[in-house]
């Protein structure tokens, strides 16, 4: 079952901040739906730093008429990136554009600094309409975020190479291409620029971590811990550095480590990640009234209506895990009603119904997932959507339907609704969303008893198909494996709507065994 990256997974699902692109964030609605993340402005302000801050030919430019601006957004990059202070950074990089409302580079940053979509986008065109009243480099540096936000990928890593080659001993924008590499989970090419930047310069700690989170992502916990500890040696003060172990020792199951270096940075400066990162981790540590606690404290250190909302969606998941599901379906509406009073945030409303009815699944309530279908198909009608988004939800709503036949055991009709899923996808569209397609049918084969066909895929899609393979085993009677499945469930210290969802279930199939 399809849901959103989540910003506390393991080191190879796409668990970080600094995972998504730009092109994530400011596309279509179509794509924001599924792929909303809390903390992406987080990951824009830690890739979008530091350009020009060595004078000289190979490094980047930075075209301002004001000579003070400059000093400002020099100033704001140093707290930026070497302090780890966001906020700060804002106020400068503010005080720059009120003394040069032209300055292109200033226009991207502040575009990035915590704010919702429409005001986001007035900084951004800014600077794209500003692009050719400024050097060749930061041409092709602004060229290729507008490439990315035109899902235009291939032109945005040319963009950016065409800038590295103006600019080729600028640290930054070679770190930008490794984010950039990274974005789009090709790690080893990320790798290859990260080194490259902290070779310009050895004594930069902002491409010392981020060379220890590629190797994070590439599965060498044991070298990305050196780098990150090296990092916070240079800079231990930065809440990002220490938040970014924090997350890697959460991945590697040592919990309480984590959240005392998440505690350590909380105690530096209250942000918004230390304590979404320290929720997380009492997650894993199956505390969820600490962690319900600390999710409100991110909320009302949050600088955006997007990190708010997760918030609220995240207190939904912990009366999930306790197995309170009127508490979560009433957590769920909280959220619904945040998003309904700002208005203008539909594609939030309509995953966060969606969620409603996933929910009630496993506690076979089919009517109320039926009611919450229902809802989610008389929102879209009220909804003027372009014809593109109208196709997609239009699609999206066969899924929907398509799980509820396959979860209660009417597998005519599932199959009915997954052959117009599959129809409506193009054979991209069918890769990306396989593990949905391979677990409808896998829930089909488990209700026509079909119990070994069933179980290899349900084994490799989420916790809530895992979950049937273990019921699967039991019907086959292999009580090693049921044990061995429901573990894998109860025993996973991420955070995932998944998870749960079906933690409370698979604990109490093993109590009973």
């Amino acid at each position: 079952m399809y849901k959103k990256p989540d910003p506390g997974q393991s080191p190879v699902a796409r668990h970080s901040c600094r995972t998504f692109s730009i092109y994530q964030v400011i596309t279509k609605m179509k794509r924001k739906i599924l792929n909303l993340a809390p903390c992406v402005v987080a990951c824009l302000v830690t890739a979008l730093v530091t350009f020009g801050f060595i004078a000289g030919d190979k490094v980047m430019p930075v075209t301002t008429k004001s000579d003070k601006a400059r000093a400002l957004f020099k100033e704001a990059q140093i707290q930026l990136f070497e302090a780890g202070d966001a906020r700060k950074a804002t106020e400068l990089f503010k005080q720059a554009l009120d003394l040069d409302k032209e300055f292109a580079l200033t226009n991207l940053y502040y575009g990035y600094m915590g704010f919702g979509n429409i005001e986001r986008e007035k900084y951004i065109n800014a600077a794209y309409e500003q692009r050719d009243k400024v050097s060749e480099a930061e041409k092709h540096f602004i060229q290729a975020y507008g490439s990315l936000t035109n899902g235009k990928r291939d032109e945005a890593f040319d963009e950016l190479k065409a800038a590295i080659g103006l600019a080729p001993e600028d640290k930054i924008l070679t770190m930008h291409m490794a984010f950039m590499f990274a974005n789009f989970e090709k790690y080893e090419e990320a790798l290859e620029y990260a080194k490259r930047s902290s070779e310009l310069d050895p004594d930069f700690s902002g491409a010392i971590n981020l060379e220890g989170y590629i190797l994070w992502h590439l599965e060498k916990p044991e070298e990305a811990e050196k780098l990150y500890a090296r990092a916070i040696e240079m800079n231990p003060g930065n809440t990002d550095f220490l938040d970014d172990y924090g997350q890697l020792l959460r991945g590697q199951g040592r919990v309480e480590e984590a959240i005392v270096m998440h505690t350590k940075a909380l105690a530096i400066k209250e942000e918004y990640l230390s304590f979404l990162y320290l929720s997380h981790c009492y997650v894993a540590d199956n505390n969820y009234p600490a962690a319900r606690d600390n999710y409100l404290k991110a909320r009302d250190a949050s600088l955006t209506n997007g990190q708010k909302n997760f918030c609220l969606e995240s207190v939904g998941y912990t009366y999930l895990y306790e197995g309170n599901l009127p508490e979560a379906l009433a957590a769920f509406d909280r959220q619904i009603e945040f998003n309904k009073q700002l208005g203008g945030r539909d594609e939030s409303i309509i995953r966060t119904t969606v969620n409603k009815a996933y929910s009630c699944l496993l506690y076979e309530d089919y009517a109320a997932y039926g009611k919450m279908l229902e809802e989610y198909k008389m929102y879209l009608t009220s909804l003027n959507l372009s014809e593109p988004d109208r196709i997609f939800f239009g699609q999206f709503a066969n899924l929907v339907e398509g799980y509820l036949y396959a979860y209660s055991g009417k597998t005519d009709l599932a199959q009915k609704y997954l052959s117009l899923y599959d129809q409506s996808l193009t054979d991209e569209e069918k890769d990306t969303y396989k593990s949905d397609l391979f677990e409808m049918k896998e829930l089909i084969d488990y209700h026509k008893d079909n119990y070994k066909e069933a179980i290899a895929s349900l084994e490799q899609a989420g916790a809530m198909a895992l979950y049937y393979a273990g019921l699967a085993y039991e019907k086959m009677g292999n009580i090693e494996k049921v044990k061995e499945t429901y573990a894998k469930i109860s025993n996973n210290k991420l955070t995932s709507f998944d998870l749960a969802v079906t933690k409370p279930f698979a604990r109490k199939r093993l109590a009973k065994l």
